[in-house]
């Protein structure tokens, strides 16, 4: 039985092997194995999706007739996840473009209202109609694919078994959200403004916005299309570590290798997805009073996102104002990450803080030097007043004073000394110690082992010495 990969391998026959010739007439060139002699058979059930093989008829078994060798399962998994990222640039070109179609529609009703226009966007409706159905059907394929690529770690041949409960409820919820879209027609509902007045408004505005989740995709096509996941060595390491290489884990890695590219992105894809919003909230239920130039709501919006709030601009509708709500909570978010980045990026490194430490220790060193010689012709100069001028009050109490000052710059050096070596000794430097401390020790237990071993030689040696002599004695003694 041999351990390959996380799966066991269990051979059909195990071979005696035994260092006593039964034989006495075999050779020294005789072989040690004997093929023909089975001693143990085992059948094997699957487990961990390799299945255990029969003896053939030879009475030989190859390992591979009715189960998947590892590097089997390898490529299938690579398959699986080709075929995984193929359907995620699908699901996330689906859409694309139907976010396209639709922004075309919202600008064309908008805008440009005439009777021709009406039947565009009727045909433009159901060309989302069609890529939202397309789009829904592919992301179920990708539960389908990511469910076999579960069910082949696990080493499971049913992919069903392996579909928990949450995996529907993520399912339910990709399907409401991306099944959200203006449908054909114009379906129009009573709407209050905040200023109490009703009015009848299409319901495509609330459609329109709410398709903009489907945004969400994008980081799932980061996610396929990232190294962390192509990696066949950085996989394998997280299978092994049980970390699961998510959405999470490749938002965490873009913020420790790209955190300014990736903040500056967030902002910008903040920014134009909710003036396009609010622009679309406030010119569907305000009508000609709504803002008509994207530089207005993007006034709006920056000043929210930066939670600034002059208050020269606020949304006039109900929905306008919920999108506000969503780009203050966004901003603030923005902001506490780019304070991290920032905080990071002025923090020393360790190369940076040795050097900057050894750099202020030798000028706290010169200081408290300077300060030692100054205490010394101090002493000295008030020495030599109280012998000489003892009577000078005046010179005799500034040379007291200037002694005190130096002490107090002495001692003060000394503090600040004390306190550099506190801030140099970290979480890395102690490990070092212990490291350090456990490999002289393990000398030390060498070293005696070592003294043992010689003292039990020298000990041998001397009973032996003892020996010879009693023998040379009894021979001198039988000689008289």
């Amino acid at each position: 039985m041999s351990y390959y990969g996380g799966f066991y391998r269990v051979t059909d026959t195990l071979r005696r092997f035994s260092l006593h010739r039964e034989d006495s007439s075999d050779s020294i060139t005789a072989p040690l194995f004997k093929d023909e002699e089975t001693t143990l058979e085992i059948p094997m059930k699957s487990y961990g999706g390799i299945s255990g093989t029969k003896t053939p008829p030879n009475g030989r078994g190859n390992g591979n007739s009715n189960g998947r060798t590892l590097g089997k399962r390898l490529e299938k998994r690579h398959e699986l996840m080709v075929l995984c990222r193929y359907v995620v640039d699908i699901v996330c070109a689906l859409a694309l473009f139907g976010i396209i179609l639709m922004m075309i529609e919202t600008e064309l009703v908008l805008f440009h209202r005439t009777k021709s226009t009406d039947v565009i966007a009727f045909v433009i409706k159901i060309g989302i109609s069609a890529s939202t159905v397309l789009l829904l059907i592919g992301i179920c394929v990708n539960y389908y694919v990511e469910q076999q690529i579960k069910a082949l770690d696990a080493g499971v041949k049913d992919w069903q078994s392996v579909i928990v409960d949450s995996t529907w409820f993520y399912l339910s919820a990709e399907l409401l959200v991306c099944s959200i879209h203006p449908f054909p027609g114009d379906l129009k509902l009573t709407y209050t403004s905040p200023e109490g007045e009703s009015k009848k408004v299409s319901i495509d505005a609330v459609l329109s916005i709410l398709m903009m989740a489907r945004l969400y995709l994008i980081a799932k096509f980061a996610v396929v299309h990232s190294r962390l996941l192509t990696d066949t060595s950085t996989t394998s390491i997280g299978a092994l570590s049980k970390i699961k290489i998510n959405t999470v884990f490749v938002f965490k890695a873009a913020m420790t290798n790209y955190p300014n590219r990736l903040l500056v992105a967030v902002m910008l894809t903040t920014l134009v997805v909710n003036s396009w919003a609010m622009r679309t909230c406030e010119n569907y239920y305000l009508g000609p009073d709504g803002p008509t130039t994207y530089m207005e709501v993007m006034w709006l919006i920056a000043t929210t996102f930066l939670t600034v709030g002059y208050g020269d601009k606020i949304p006039q509708s109900y929905c306008g104002r919920y999108i506000s709500i969503c780009t203050g909570v966004m901003g603030v978010g923005t902001t506490a990450l780019l304070v991290a980045v920032l905080a990071r990026n002025l923090e020393q490194t360790r190369s940076e803080r040795y050097v900057f430490n050894m750099v202020t220790r030798i000028q706290i060193e010169n200081r408290r030097k300077a300060a030692a010689a100054n205490v010394i012709k101090a002493c000295i100069n008030l020495w030599r007043v109280i012998k000489y001028s003892a009577d000078d009050k005046a010179l005799r109490r500034k040379y007291t004073d200037s002694l005190k000052t130096y002490i107090r710059q002495l001692r003060l050096a000394n503090i600040e000394k004390a306190h550099v070596g506190e801030f140099n000794v970290g979480i890395i430097e102690v490990s070092e110690t212990v490291n350090r401390i456990g490999d002289n020790v393990e000398k030390i237990d060498n070293r005696l082992i070592g003294l043992e071993t010689t003292h039990d030689i020298f000990a041998n040696r001397y009973l032996k010495i003892e020996d010879k002599l009693d023998e040379i004695k009894t021979i001198l003694q039988t000689k008289r």
